[in-house]
């Protein structure tokens, strides 16, 4: 099989667009700090388990928060390099106009269940918010962790929207 694997980017034009694409970057950024400083907070951990027999805190309950948050976080920038698994098994005979449309429609079904999923966090957070559920070993409120989660699914859903638009219009390049 010599078909490329690589997808065409998508690139957003005009100031909106590009707001977006900026946007997503920086998220993408932060949660990429993220993800350093949970990897810094599990070798200090496991070194200090090892050798000094004190662990760091909470550290199990601190990657879960963090892991979710950081991945959360990159979706909107995997979204608009066209990052995410595509299955082309049943669509590599097809010509690339069908392959716009069903890539647009999977980008349209994307953005609402991106926004749907940023509405039920937003009320998850909301409850566990007000009954005050903390972790388990160093209290720590759980519904912290869900501050940038809704941010990035809701930014998820303007990037799908985005990539939707631009599939529809054929603004995308290889």
């Amino acid at each position: 099989m010599a078909e490329s694997l690589e997808q065409p980017l998508v690139v957003p034009a005009g100031p909106v667009g590009k707001t977006v694409e900026v946007a997503c970057a920086t998220l993408a950024a932060l949660g990429g700090a993220i993800f350093i400083i949970e990897s810094v907070m599990s070798v200090v951990s496991i070194i200090g388990r090892s050798l000094f027999k004190m662990p760091v805190p909470g550290d199990y309950e601190l990657v879960q928060m963090m892991s979710a948050m950081g991945i959360a976080m990159c979706l909107p920038y995997c979204q608009l390099r066209k990052g995410h698994v595509f299955v082309d098994f049943f669509t590599l005979w097809a010509p690339a106009g069908l392959k716009r449309v069903l890539d647009a429609i999977a980008a349209l079904l994307l953005a609402a269940s991106s926004f749907f999923l940023a509405w039920r966090v937003w009320d998850g957070m909301l409850e566990m918010r007000e009954y005050g559920e903390t972790s388990m070993v160093i209290a720590l409120p759980v519904w912290w962790g869900y501050i940038p989660v809704v941010p990035s699914f809701v930014l998820l859903g303007i990037a799908a929207l985005q990539t939707f638009l631009l599939e529809l219009t054929s603004e995308s390049r290889s």
